[in-house]
């Protein structure tokens, strides 16, 4: 079997009595119905696309005209918010990829790797410095008022130092990102591939820092924290206790149940295989359980967001604003500016937390 690479001058020669390896395994076992496959992770990649930039969308628009940014954690949803959304926006180019290969060219590959790579670490970083903010308020509630006072000047800090830490993490993927052919789906792919002299350490290391810095650092921080929270949550009597305990639970519940498959498929996956067969498995479990694992995103202005009954007040008041504009719209080609105006007049226009409609 001869196999042309990259569209370069380099051809792999396989014949069936080859005594391949493990770093060649993915070029030869073929994946069988993965049309099928292709199909759901298609359907799944364009319904979390389109609930996360709604959810996220109505976030980032209510921190900047209406709640405004106030507080520590603000600052953490409002970024959190931003790295789900450009984290999503790469998935119509992936579910593309999934169907009809990679169409792009190689820094076109190298681009939407770092996006995703850059706002996958972001975001569960942040949603670890979450679960702290909730434990220094809630566990140390009366030690938190000083540790408030610069906490926004803080939590700015703490978010560049994300970012720039998902930036680092991320040059190895952008370096090492190209377009190749795949021999599992006989499409063109865009994906890490490294250098045959580091192919094998590479493999290895990749999975090993998603693991360790996108998955059990968090995990134990989160789990840490929350277990912490609850336990004082039951020692109080307060009214808010069930509620904040069901959240707490959720957020928790909804973290493990997204992540955990994937990330125990990921670590699966460190162990080498030369059968088909196993090879097959992986790579079937890996993309069905990344698709869900995807799918946090959706709930986290569900889970951190629109929880807060100050939030949810904003978010009508977007509703309500951006039916006032509409109406606004229609009735001004009908010359029918009485309807407008009493739209317009159950609202605080001049106020800084709407919209401004003159």
């Amino acid at each position: 079997m001869i196999m042309e690479i990259n569209g370069s001058d380099e051809i792999y020669d396989y014949t069936y009595n080859y005594n391949y390896t493990y770093d060649d395994i993915e070029f030869l076992c073929v994946i069988n119905d993965y049309g099928k496959l292709s199909i759901f992770i298609t359907i799944l990649y364009s319904i979390t696309t389109v609930i996360a930039i709604i959810g996220n969308g109505l976030v980032v628009l209510t921190y900047l005209f209406y709640k405004g940014i106030r507080s520590m954690t603000d600052v953490y949803l409002m970024n959190l918010a931003i790295a789900d959304i450009f984290f999503v926006i790469t998935l119509p180019f992936r579910a593309v990829e999934v169907t009809e290969g990679w169409i792009f060219d190689d820094i076109g590959c190298k681009i939407l790797e770092s996006i995703y790579s850059i706002n996958f670490y972001s975001g569960m970083f942040l949603l670890t410095v979450i679960s702290i903010d909730r434990y220094i308020s809630i566990v140390h509630a009366t030690k938190s008022f000083n540790y408030k006072v610069k906490a926004l000047l803080y939590s700015k800090i703490i978010c560049l130092a994300i970012w720039l830490a998902g930036i680092i993490v991320t040059l190895p993927t952008f370096i090492f990102s190209t377009k190749y052919l795949l021999q599992t789906s006989r499409k063109v792919v865009c994906n890490i591939r490294y250098p045959k002299n580091i192919s094998s350490i590479g493999k290895v290391i990749t999975p090993t820092i998603q693991l360790t810095l996108g998955f059990f650092i968090p995990l134990l921080i989160m789990v840490y924290c929350y277990s912490l929270i609850i336990k004082t949550l039951l020692q109080t009597k307060n009214r808010q206790r069930n509620k904040a305990f069901r959240i707490v639970i959720a957020v928790v519940a909804s973290f493990v149940t997204c992540q955990v498959p994937y990330n125990v498929v990921v670590g699966y996956g460190l162990f080498r295989t030369t059968d088909c067969n196993i090879f097959q498995t992986k790579f079937i479990l890996n993309k069905v359980t990344q698709s869900f694992a995807f799918f946090h995103c959706c709930l986290n202005p569900f889970l951190y967001a629109f929880i807060s009954v100050k939030f949810r007040f904003y978010f009508l008041k977007i509703i309500q604003d951006i039916w006032c504009l509409s109406k606004r719209y229609i009735t001004s080609h009908n010359n029918s500016a009485s309807v407008v105006s009493r739209c317009i007049s159950d609202f605080d226009i001049d106020s800084p937390s709407s919209f401004n409609v003159s």
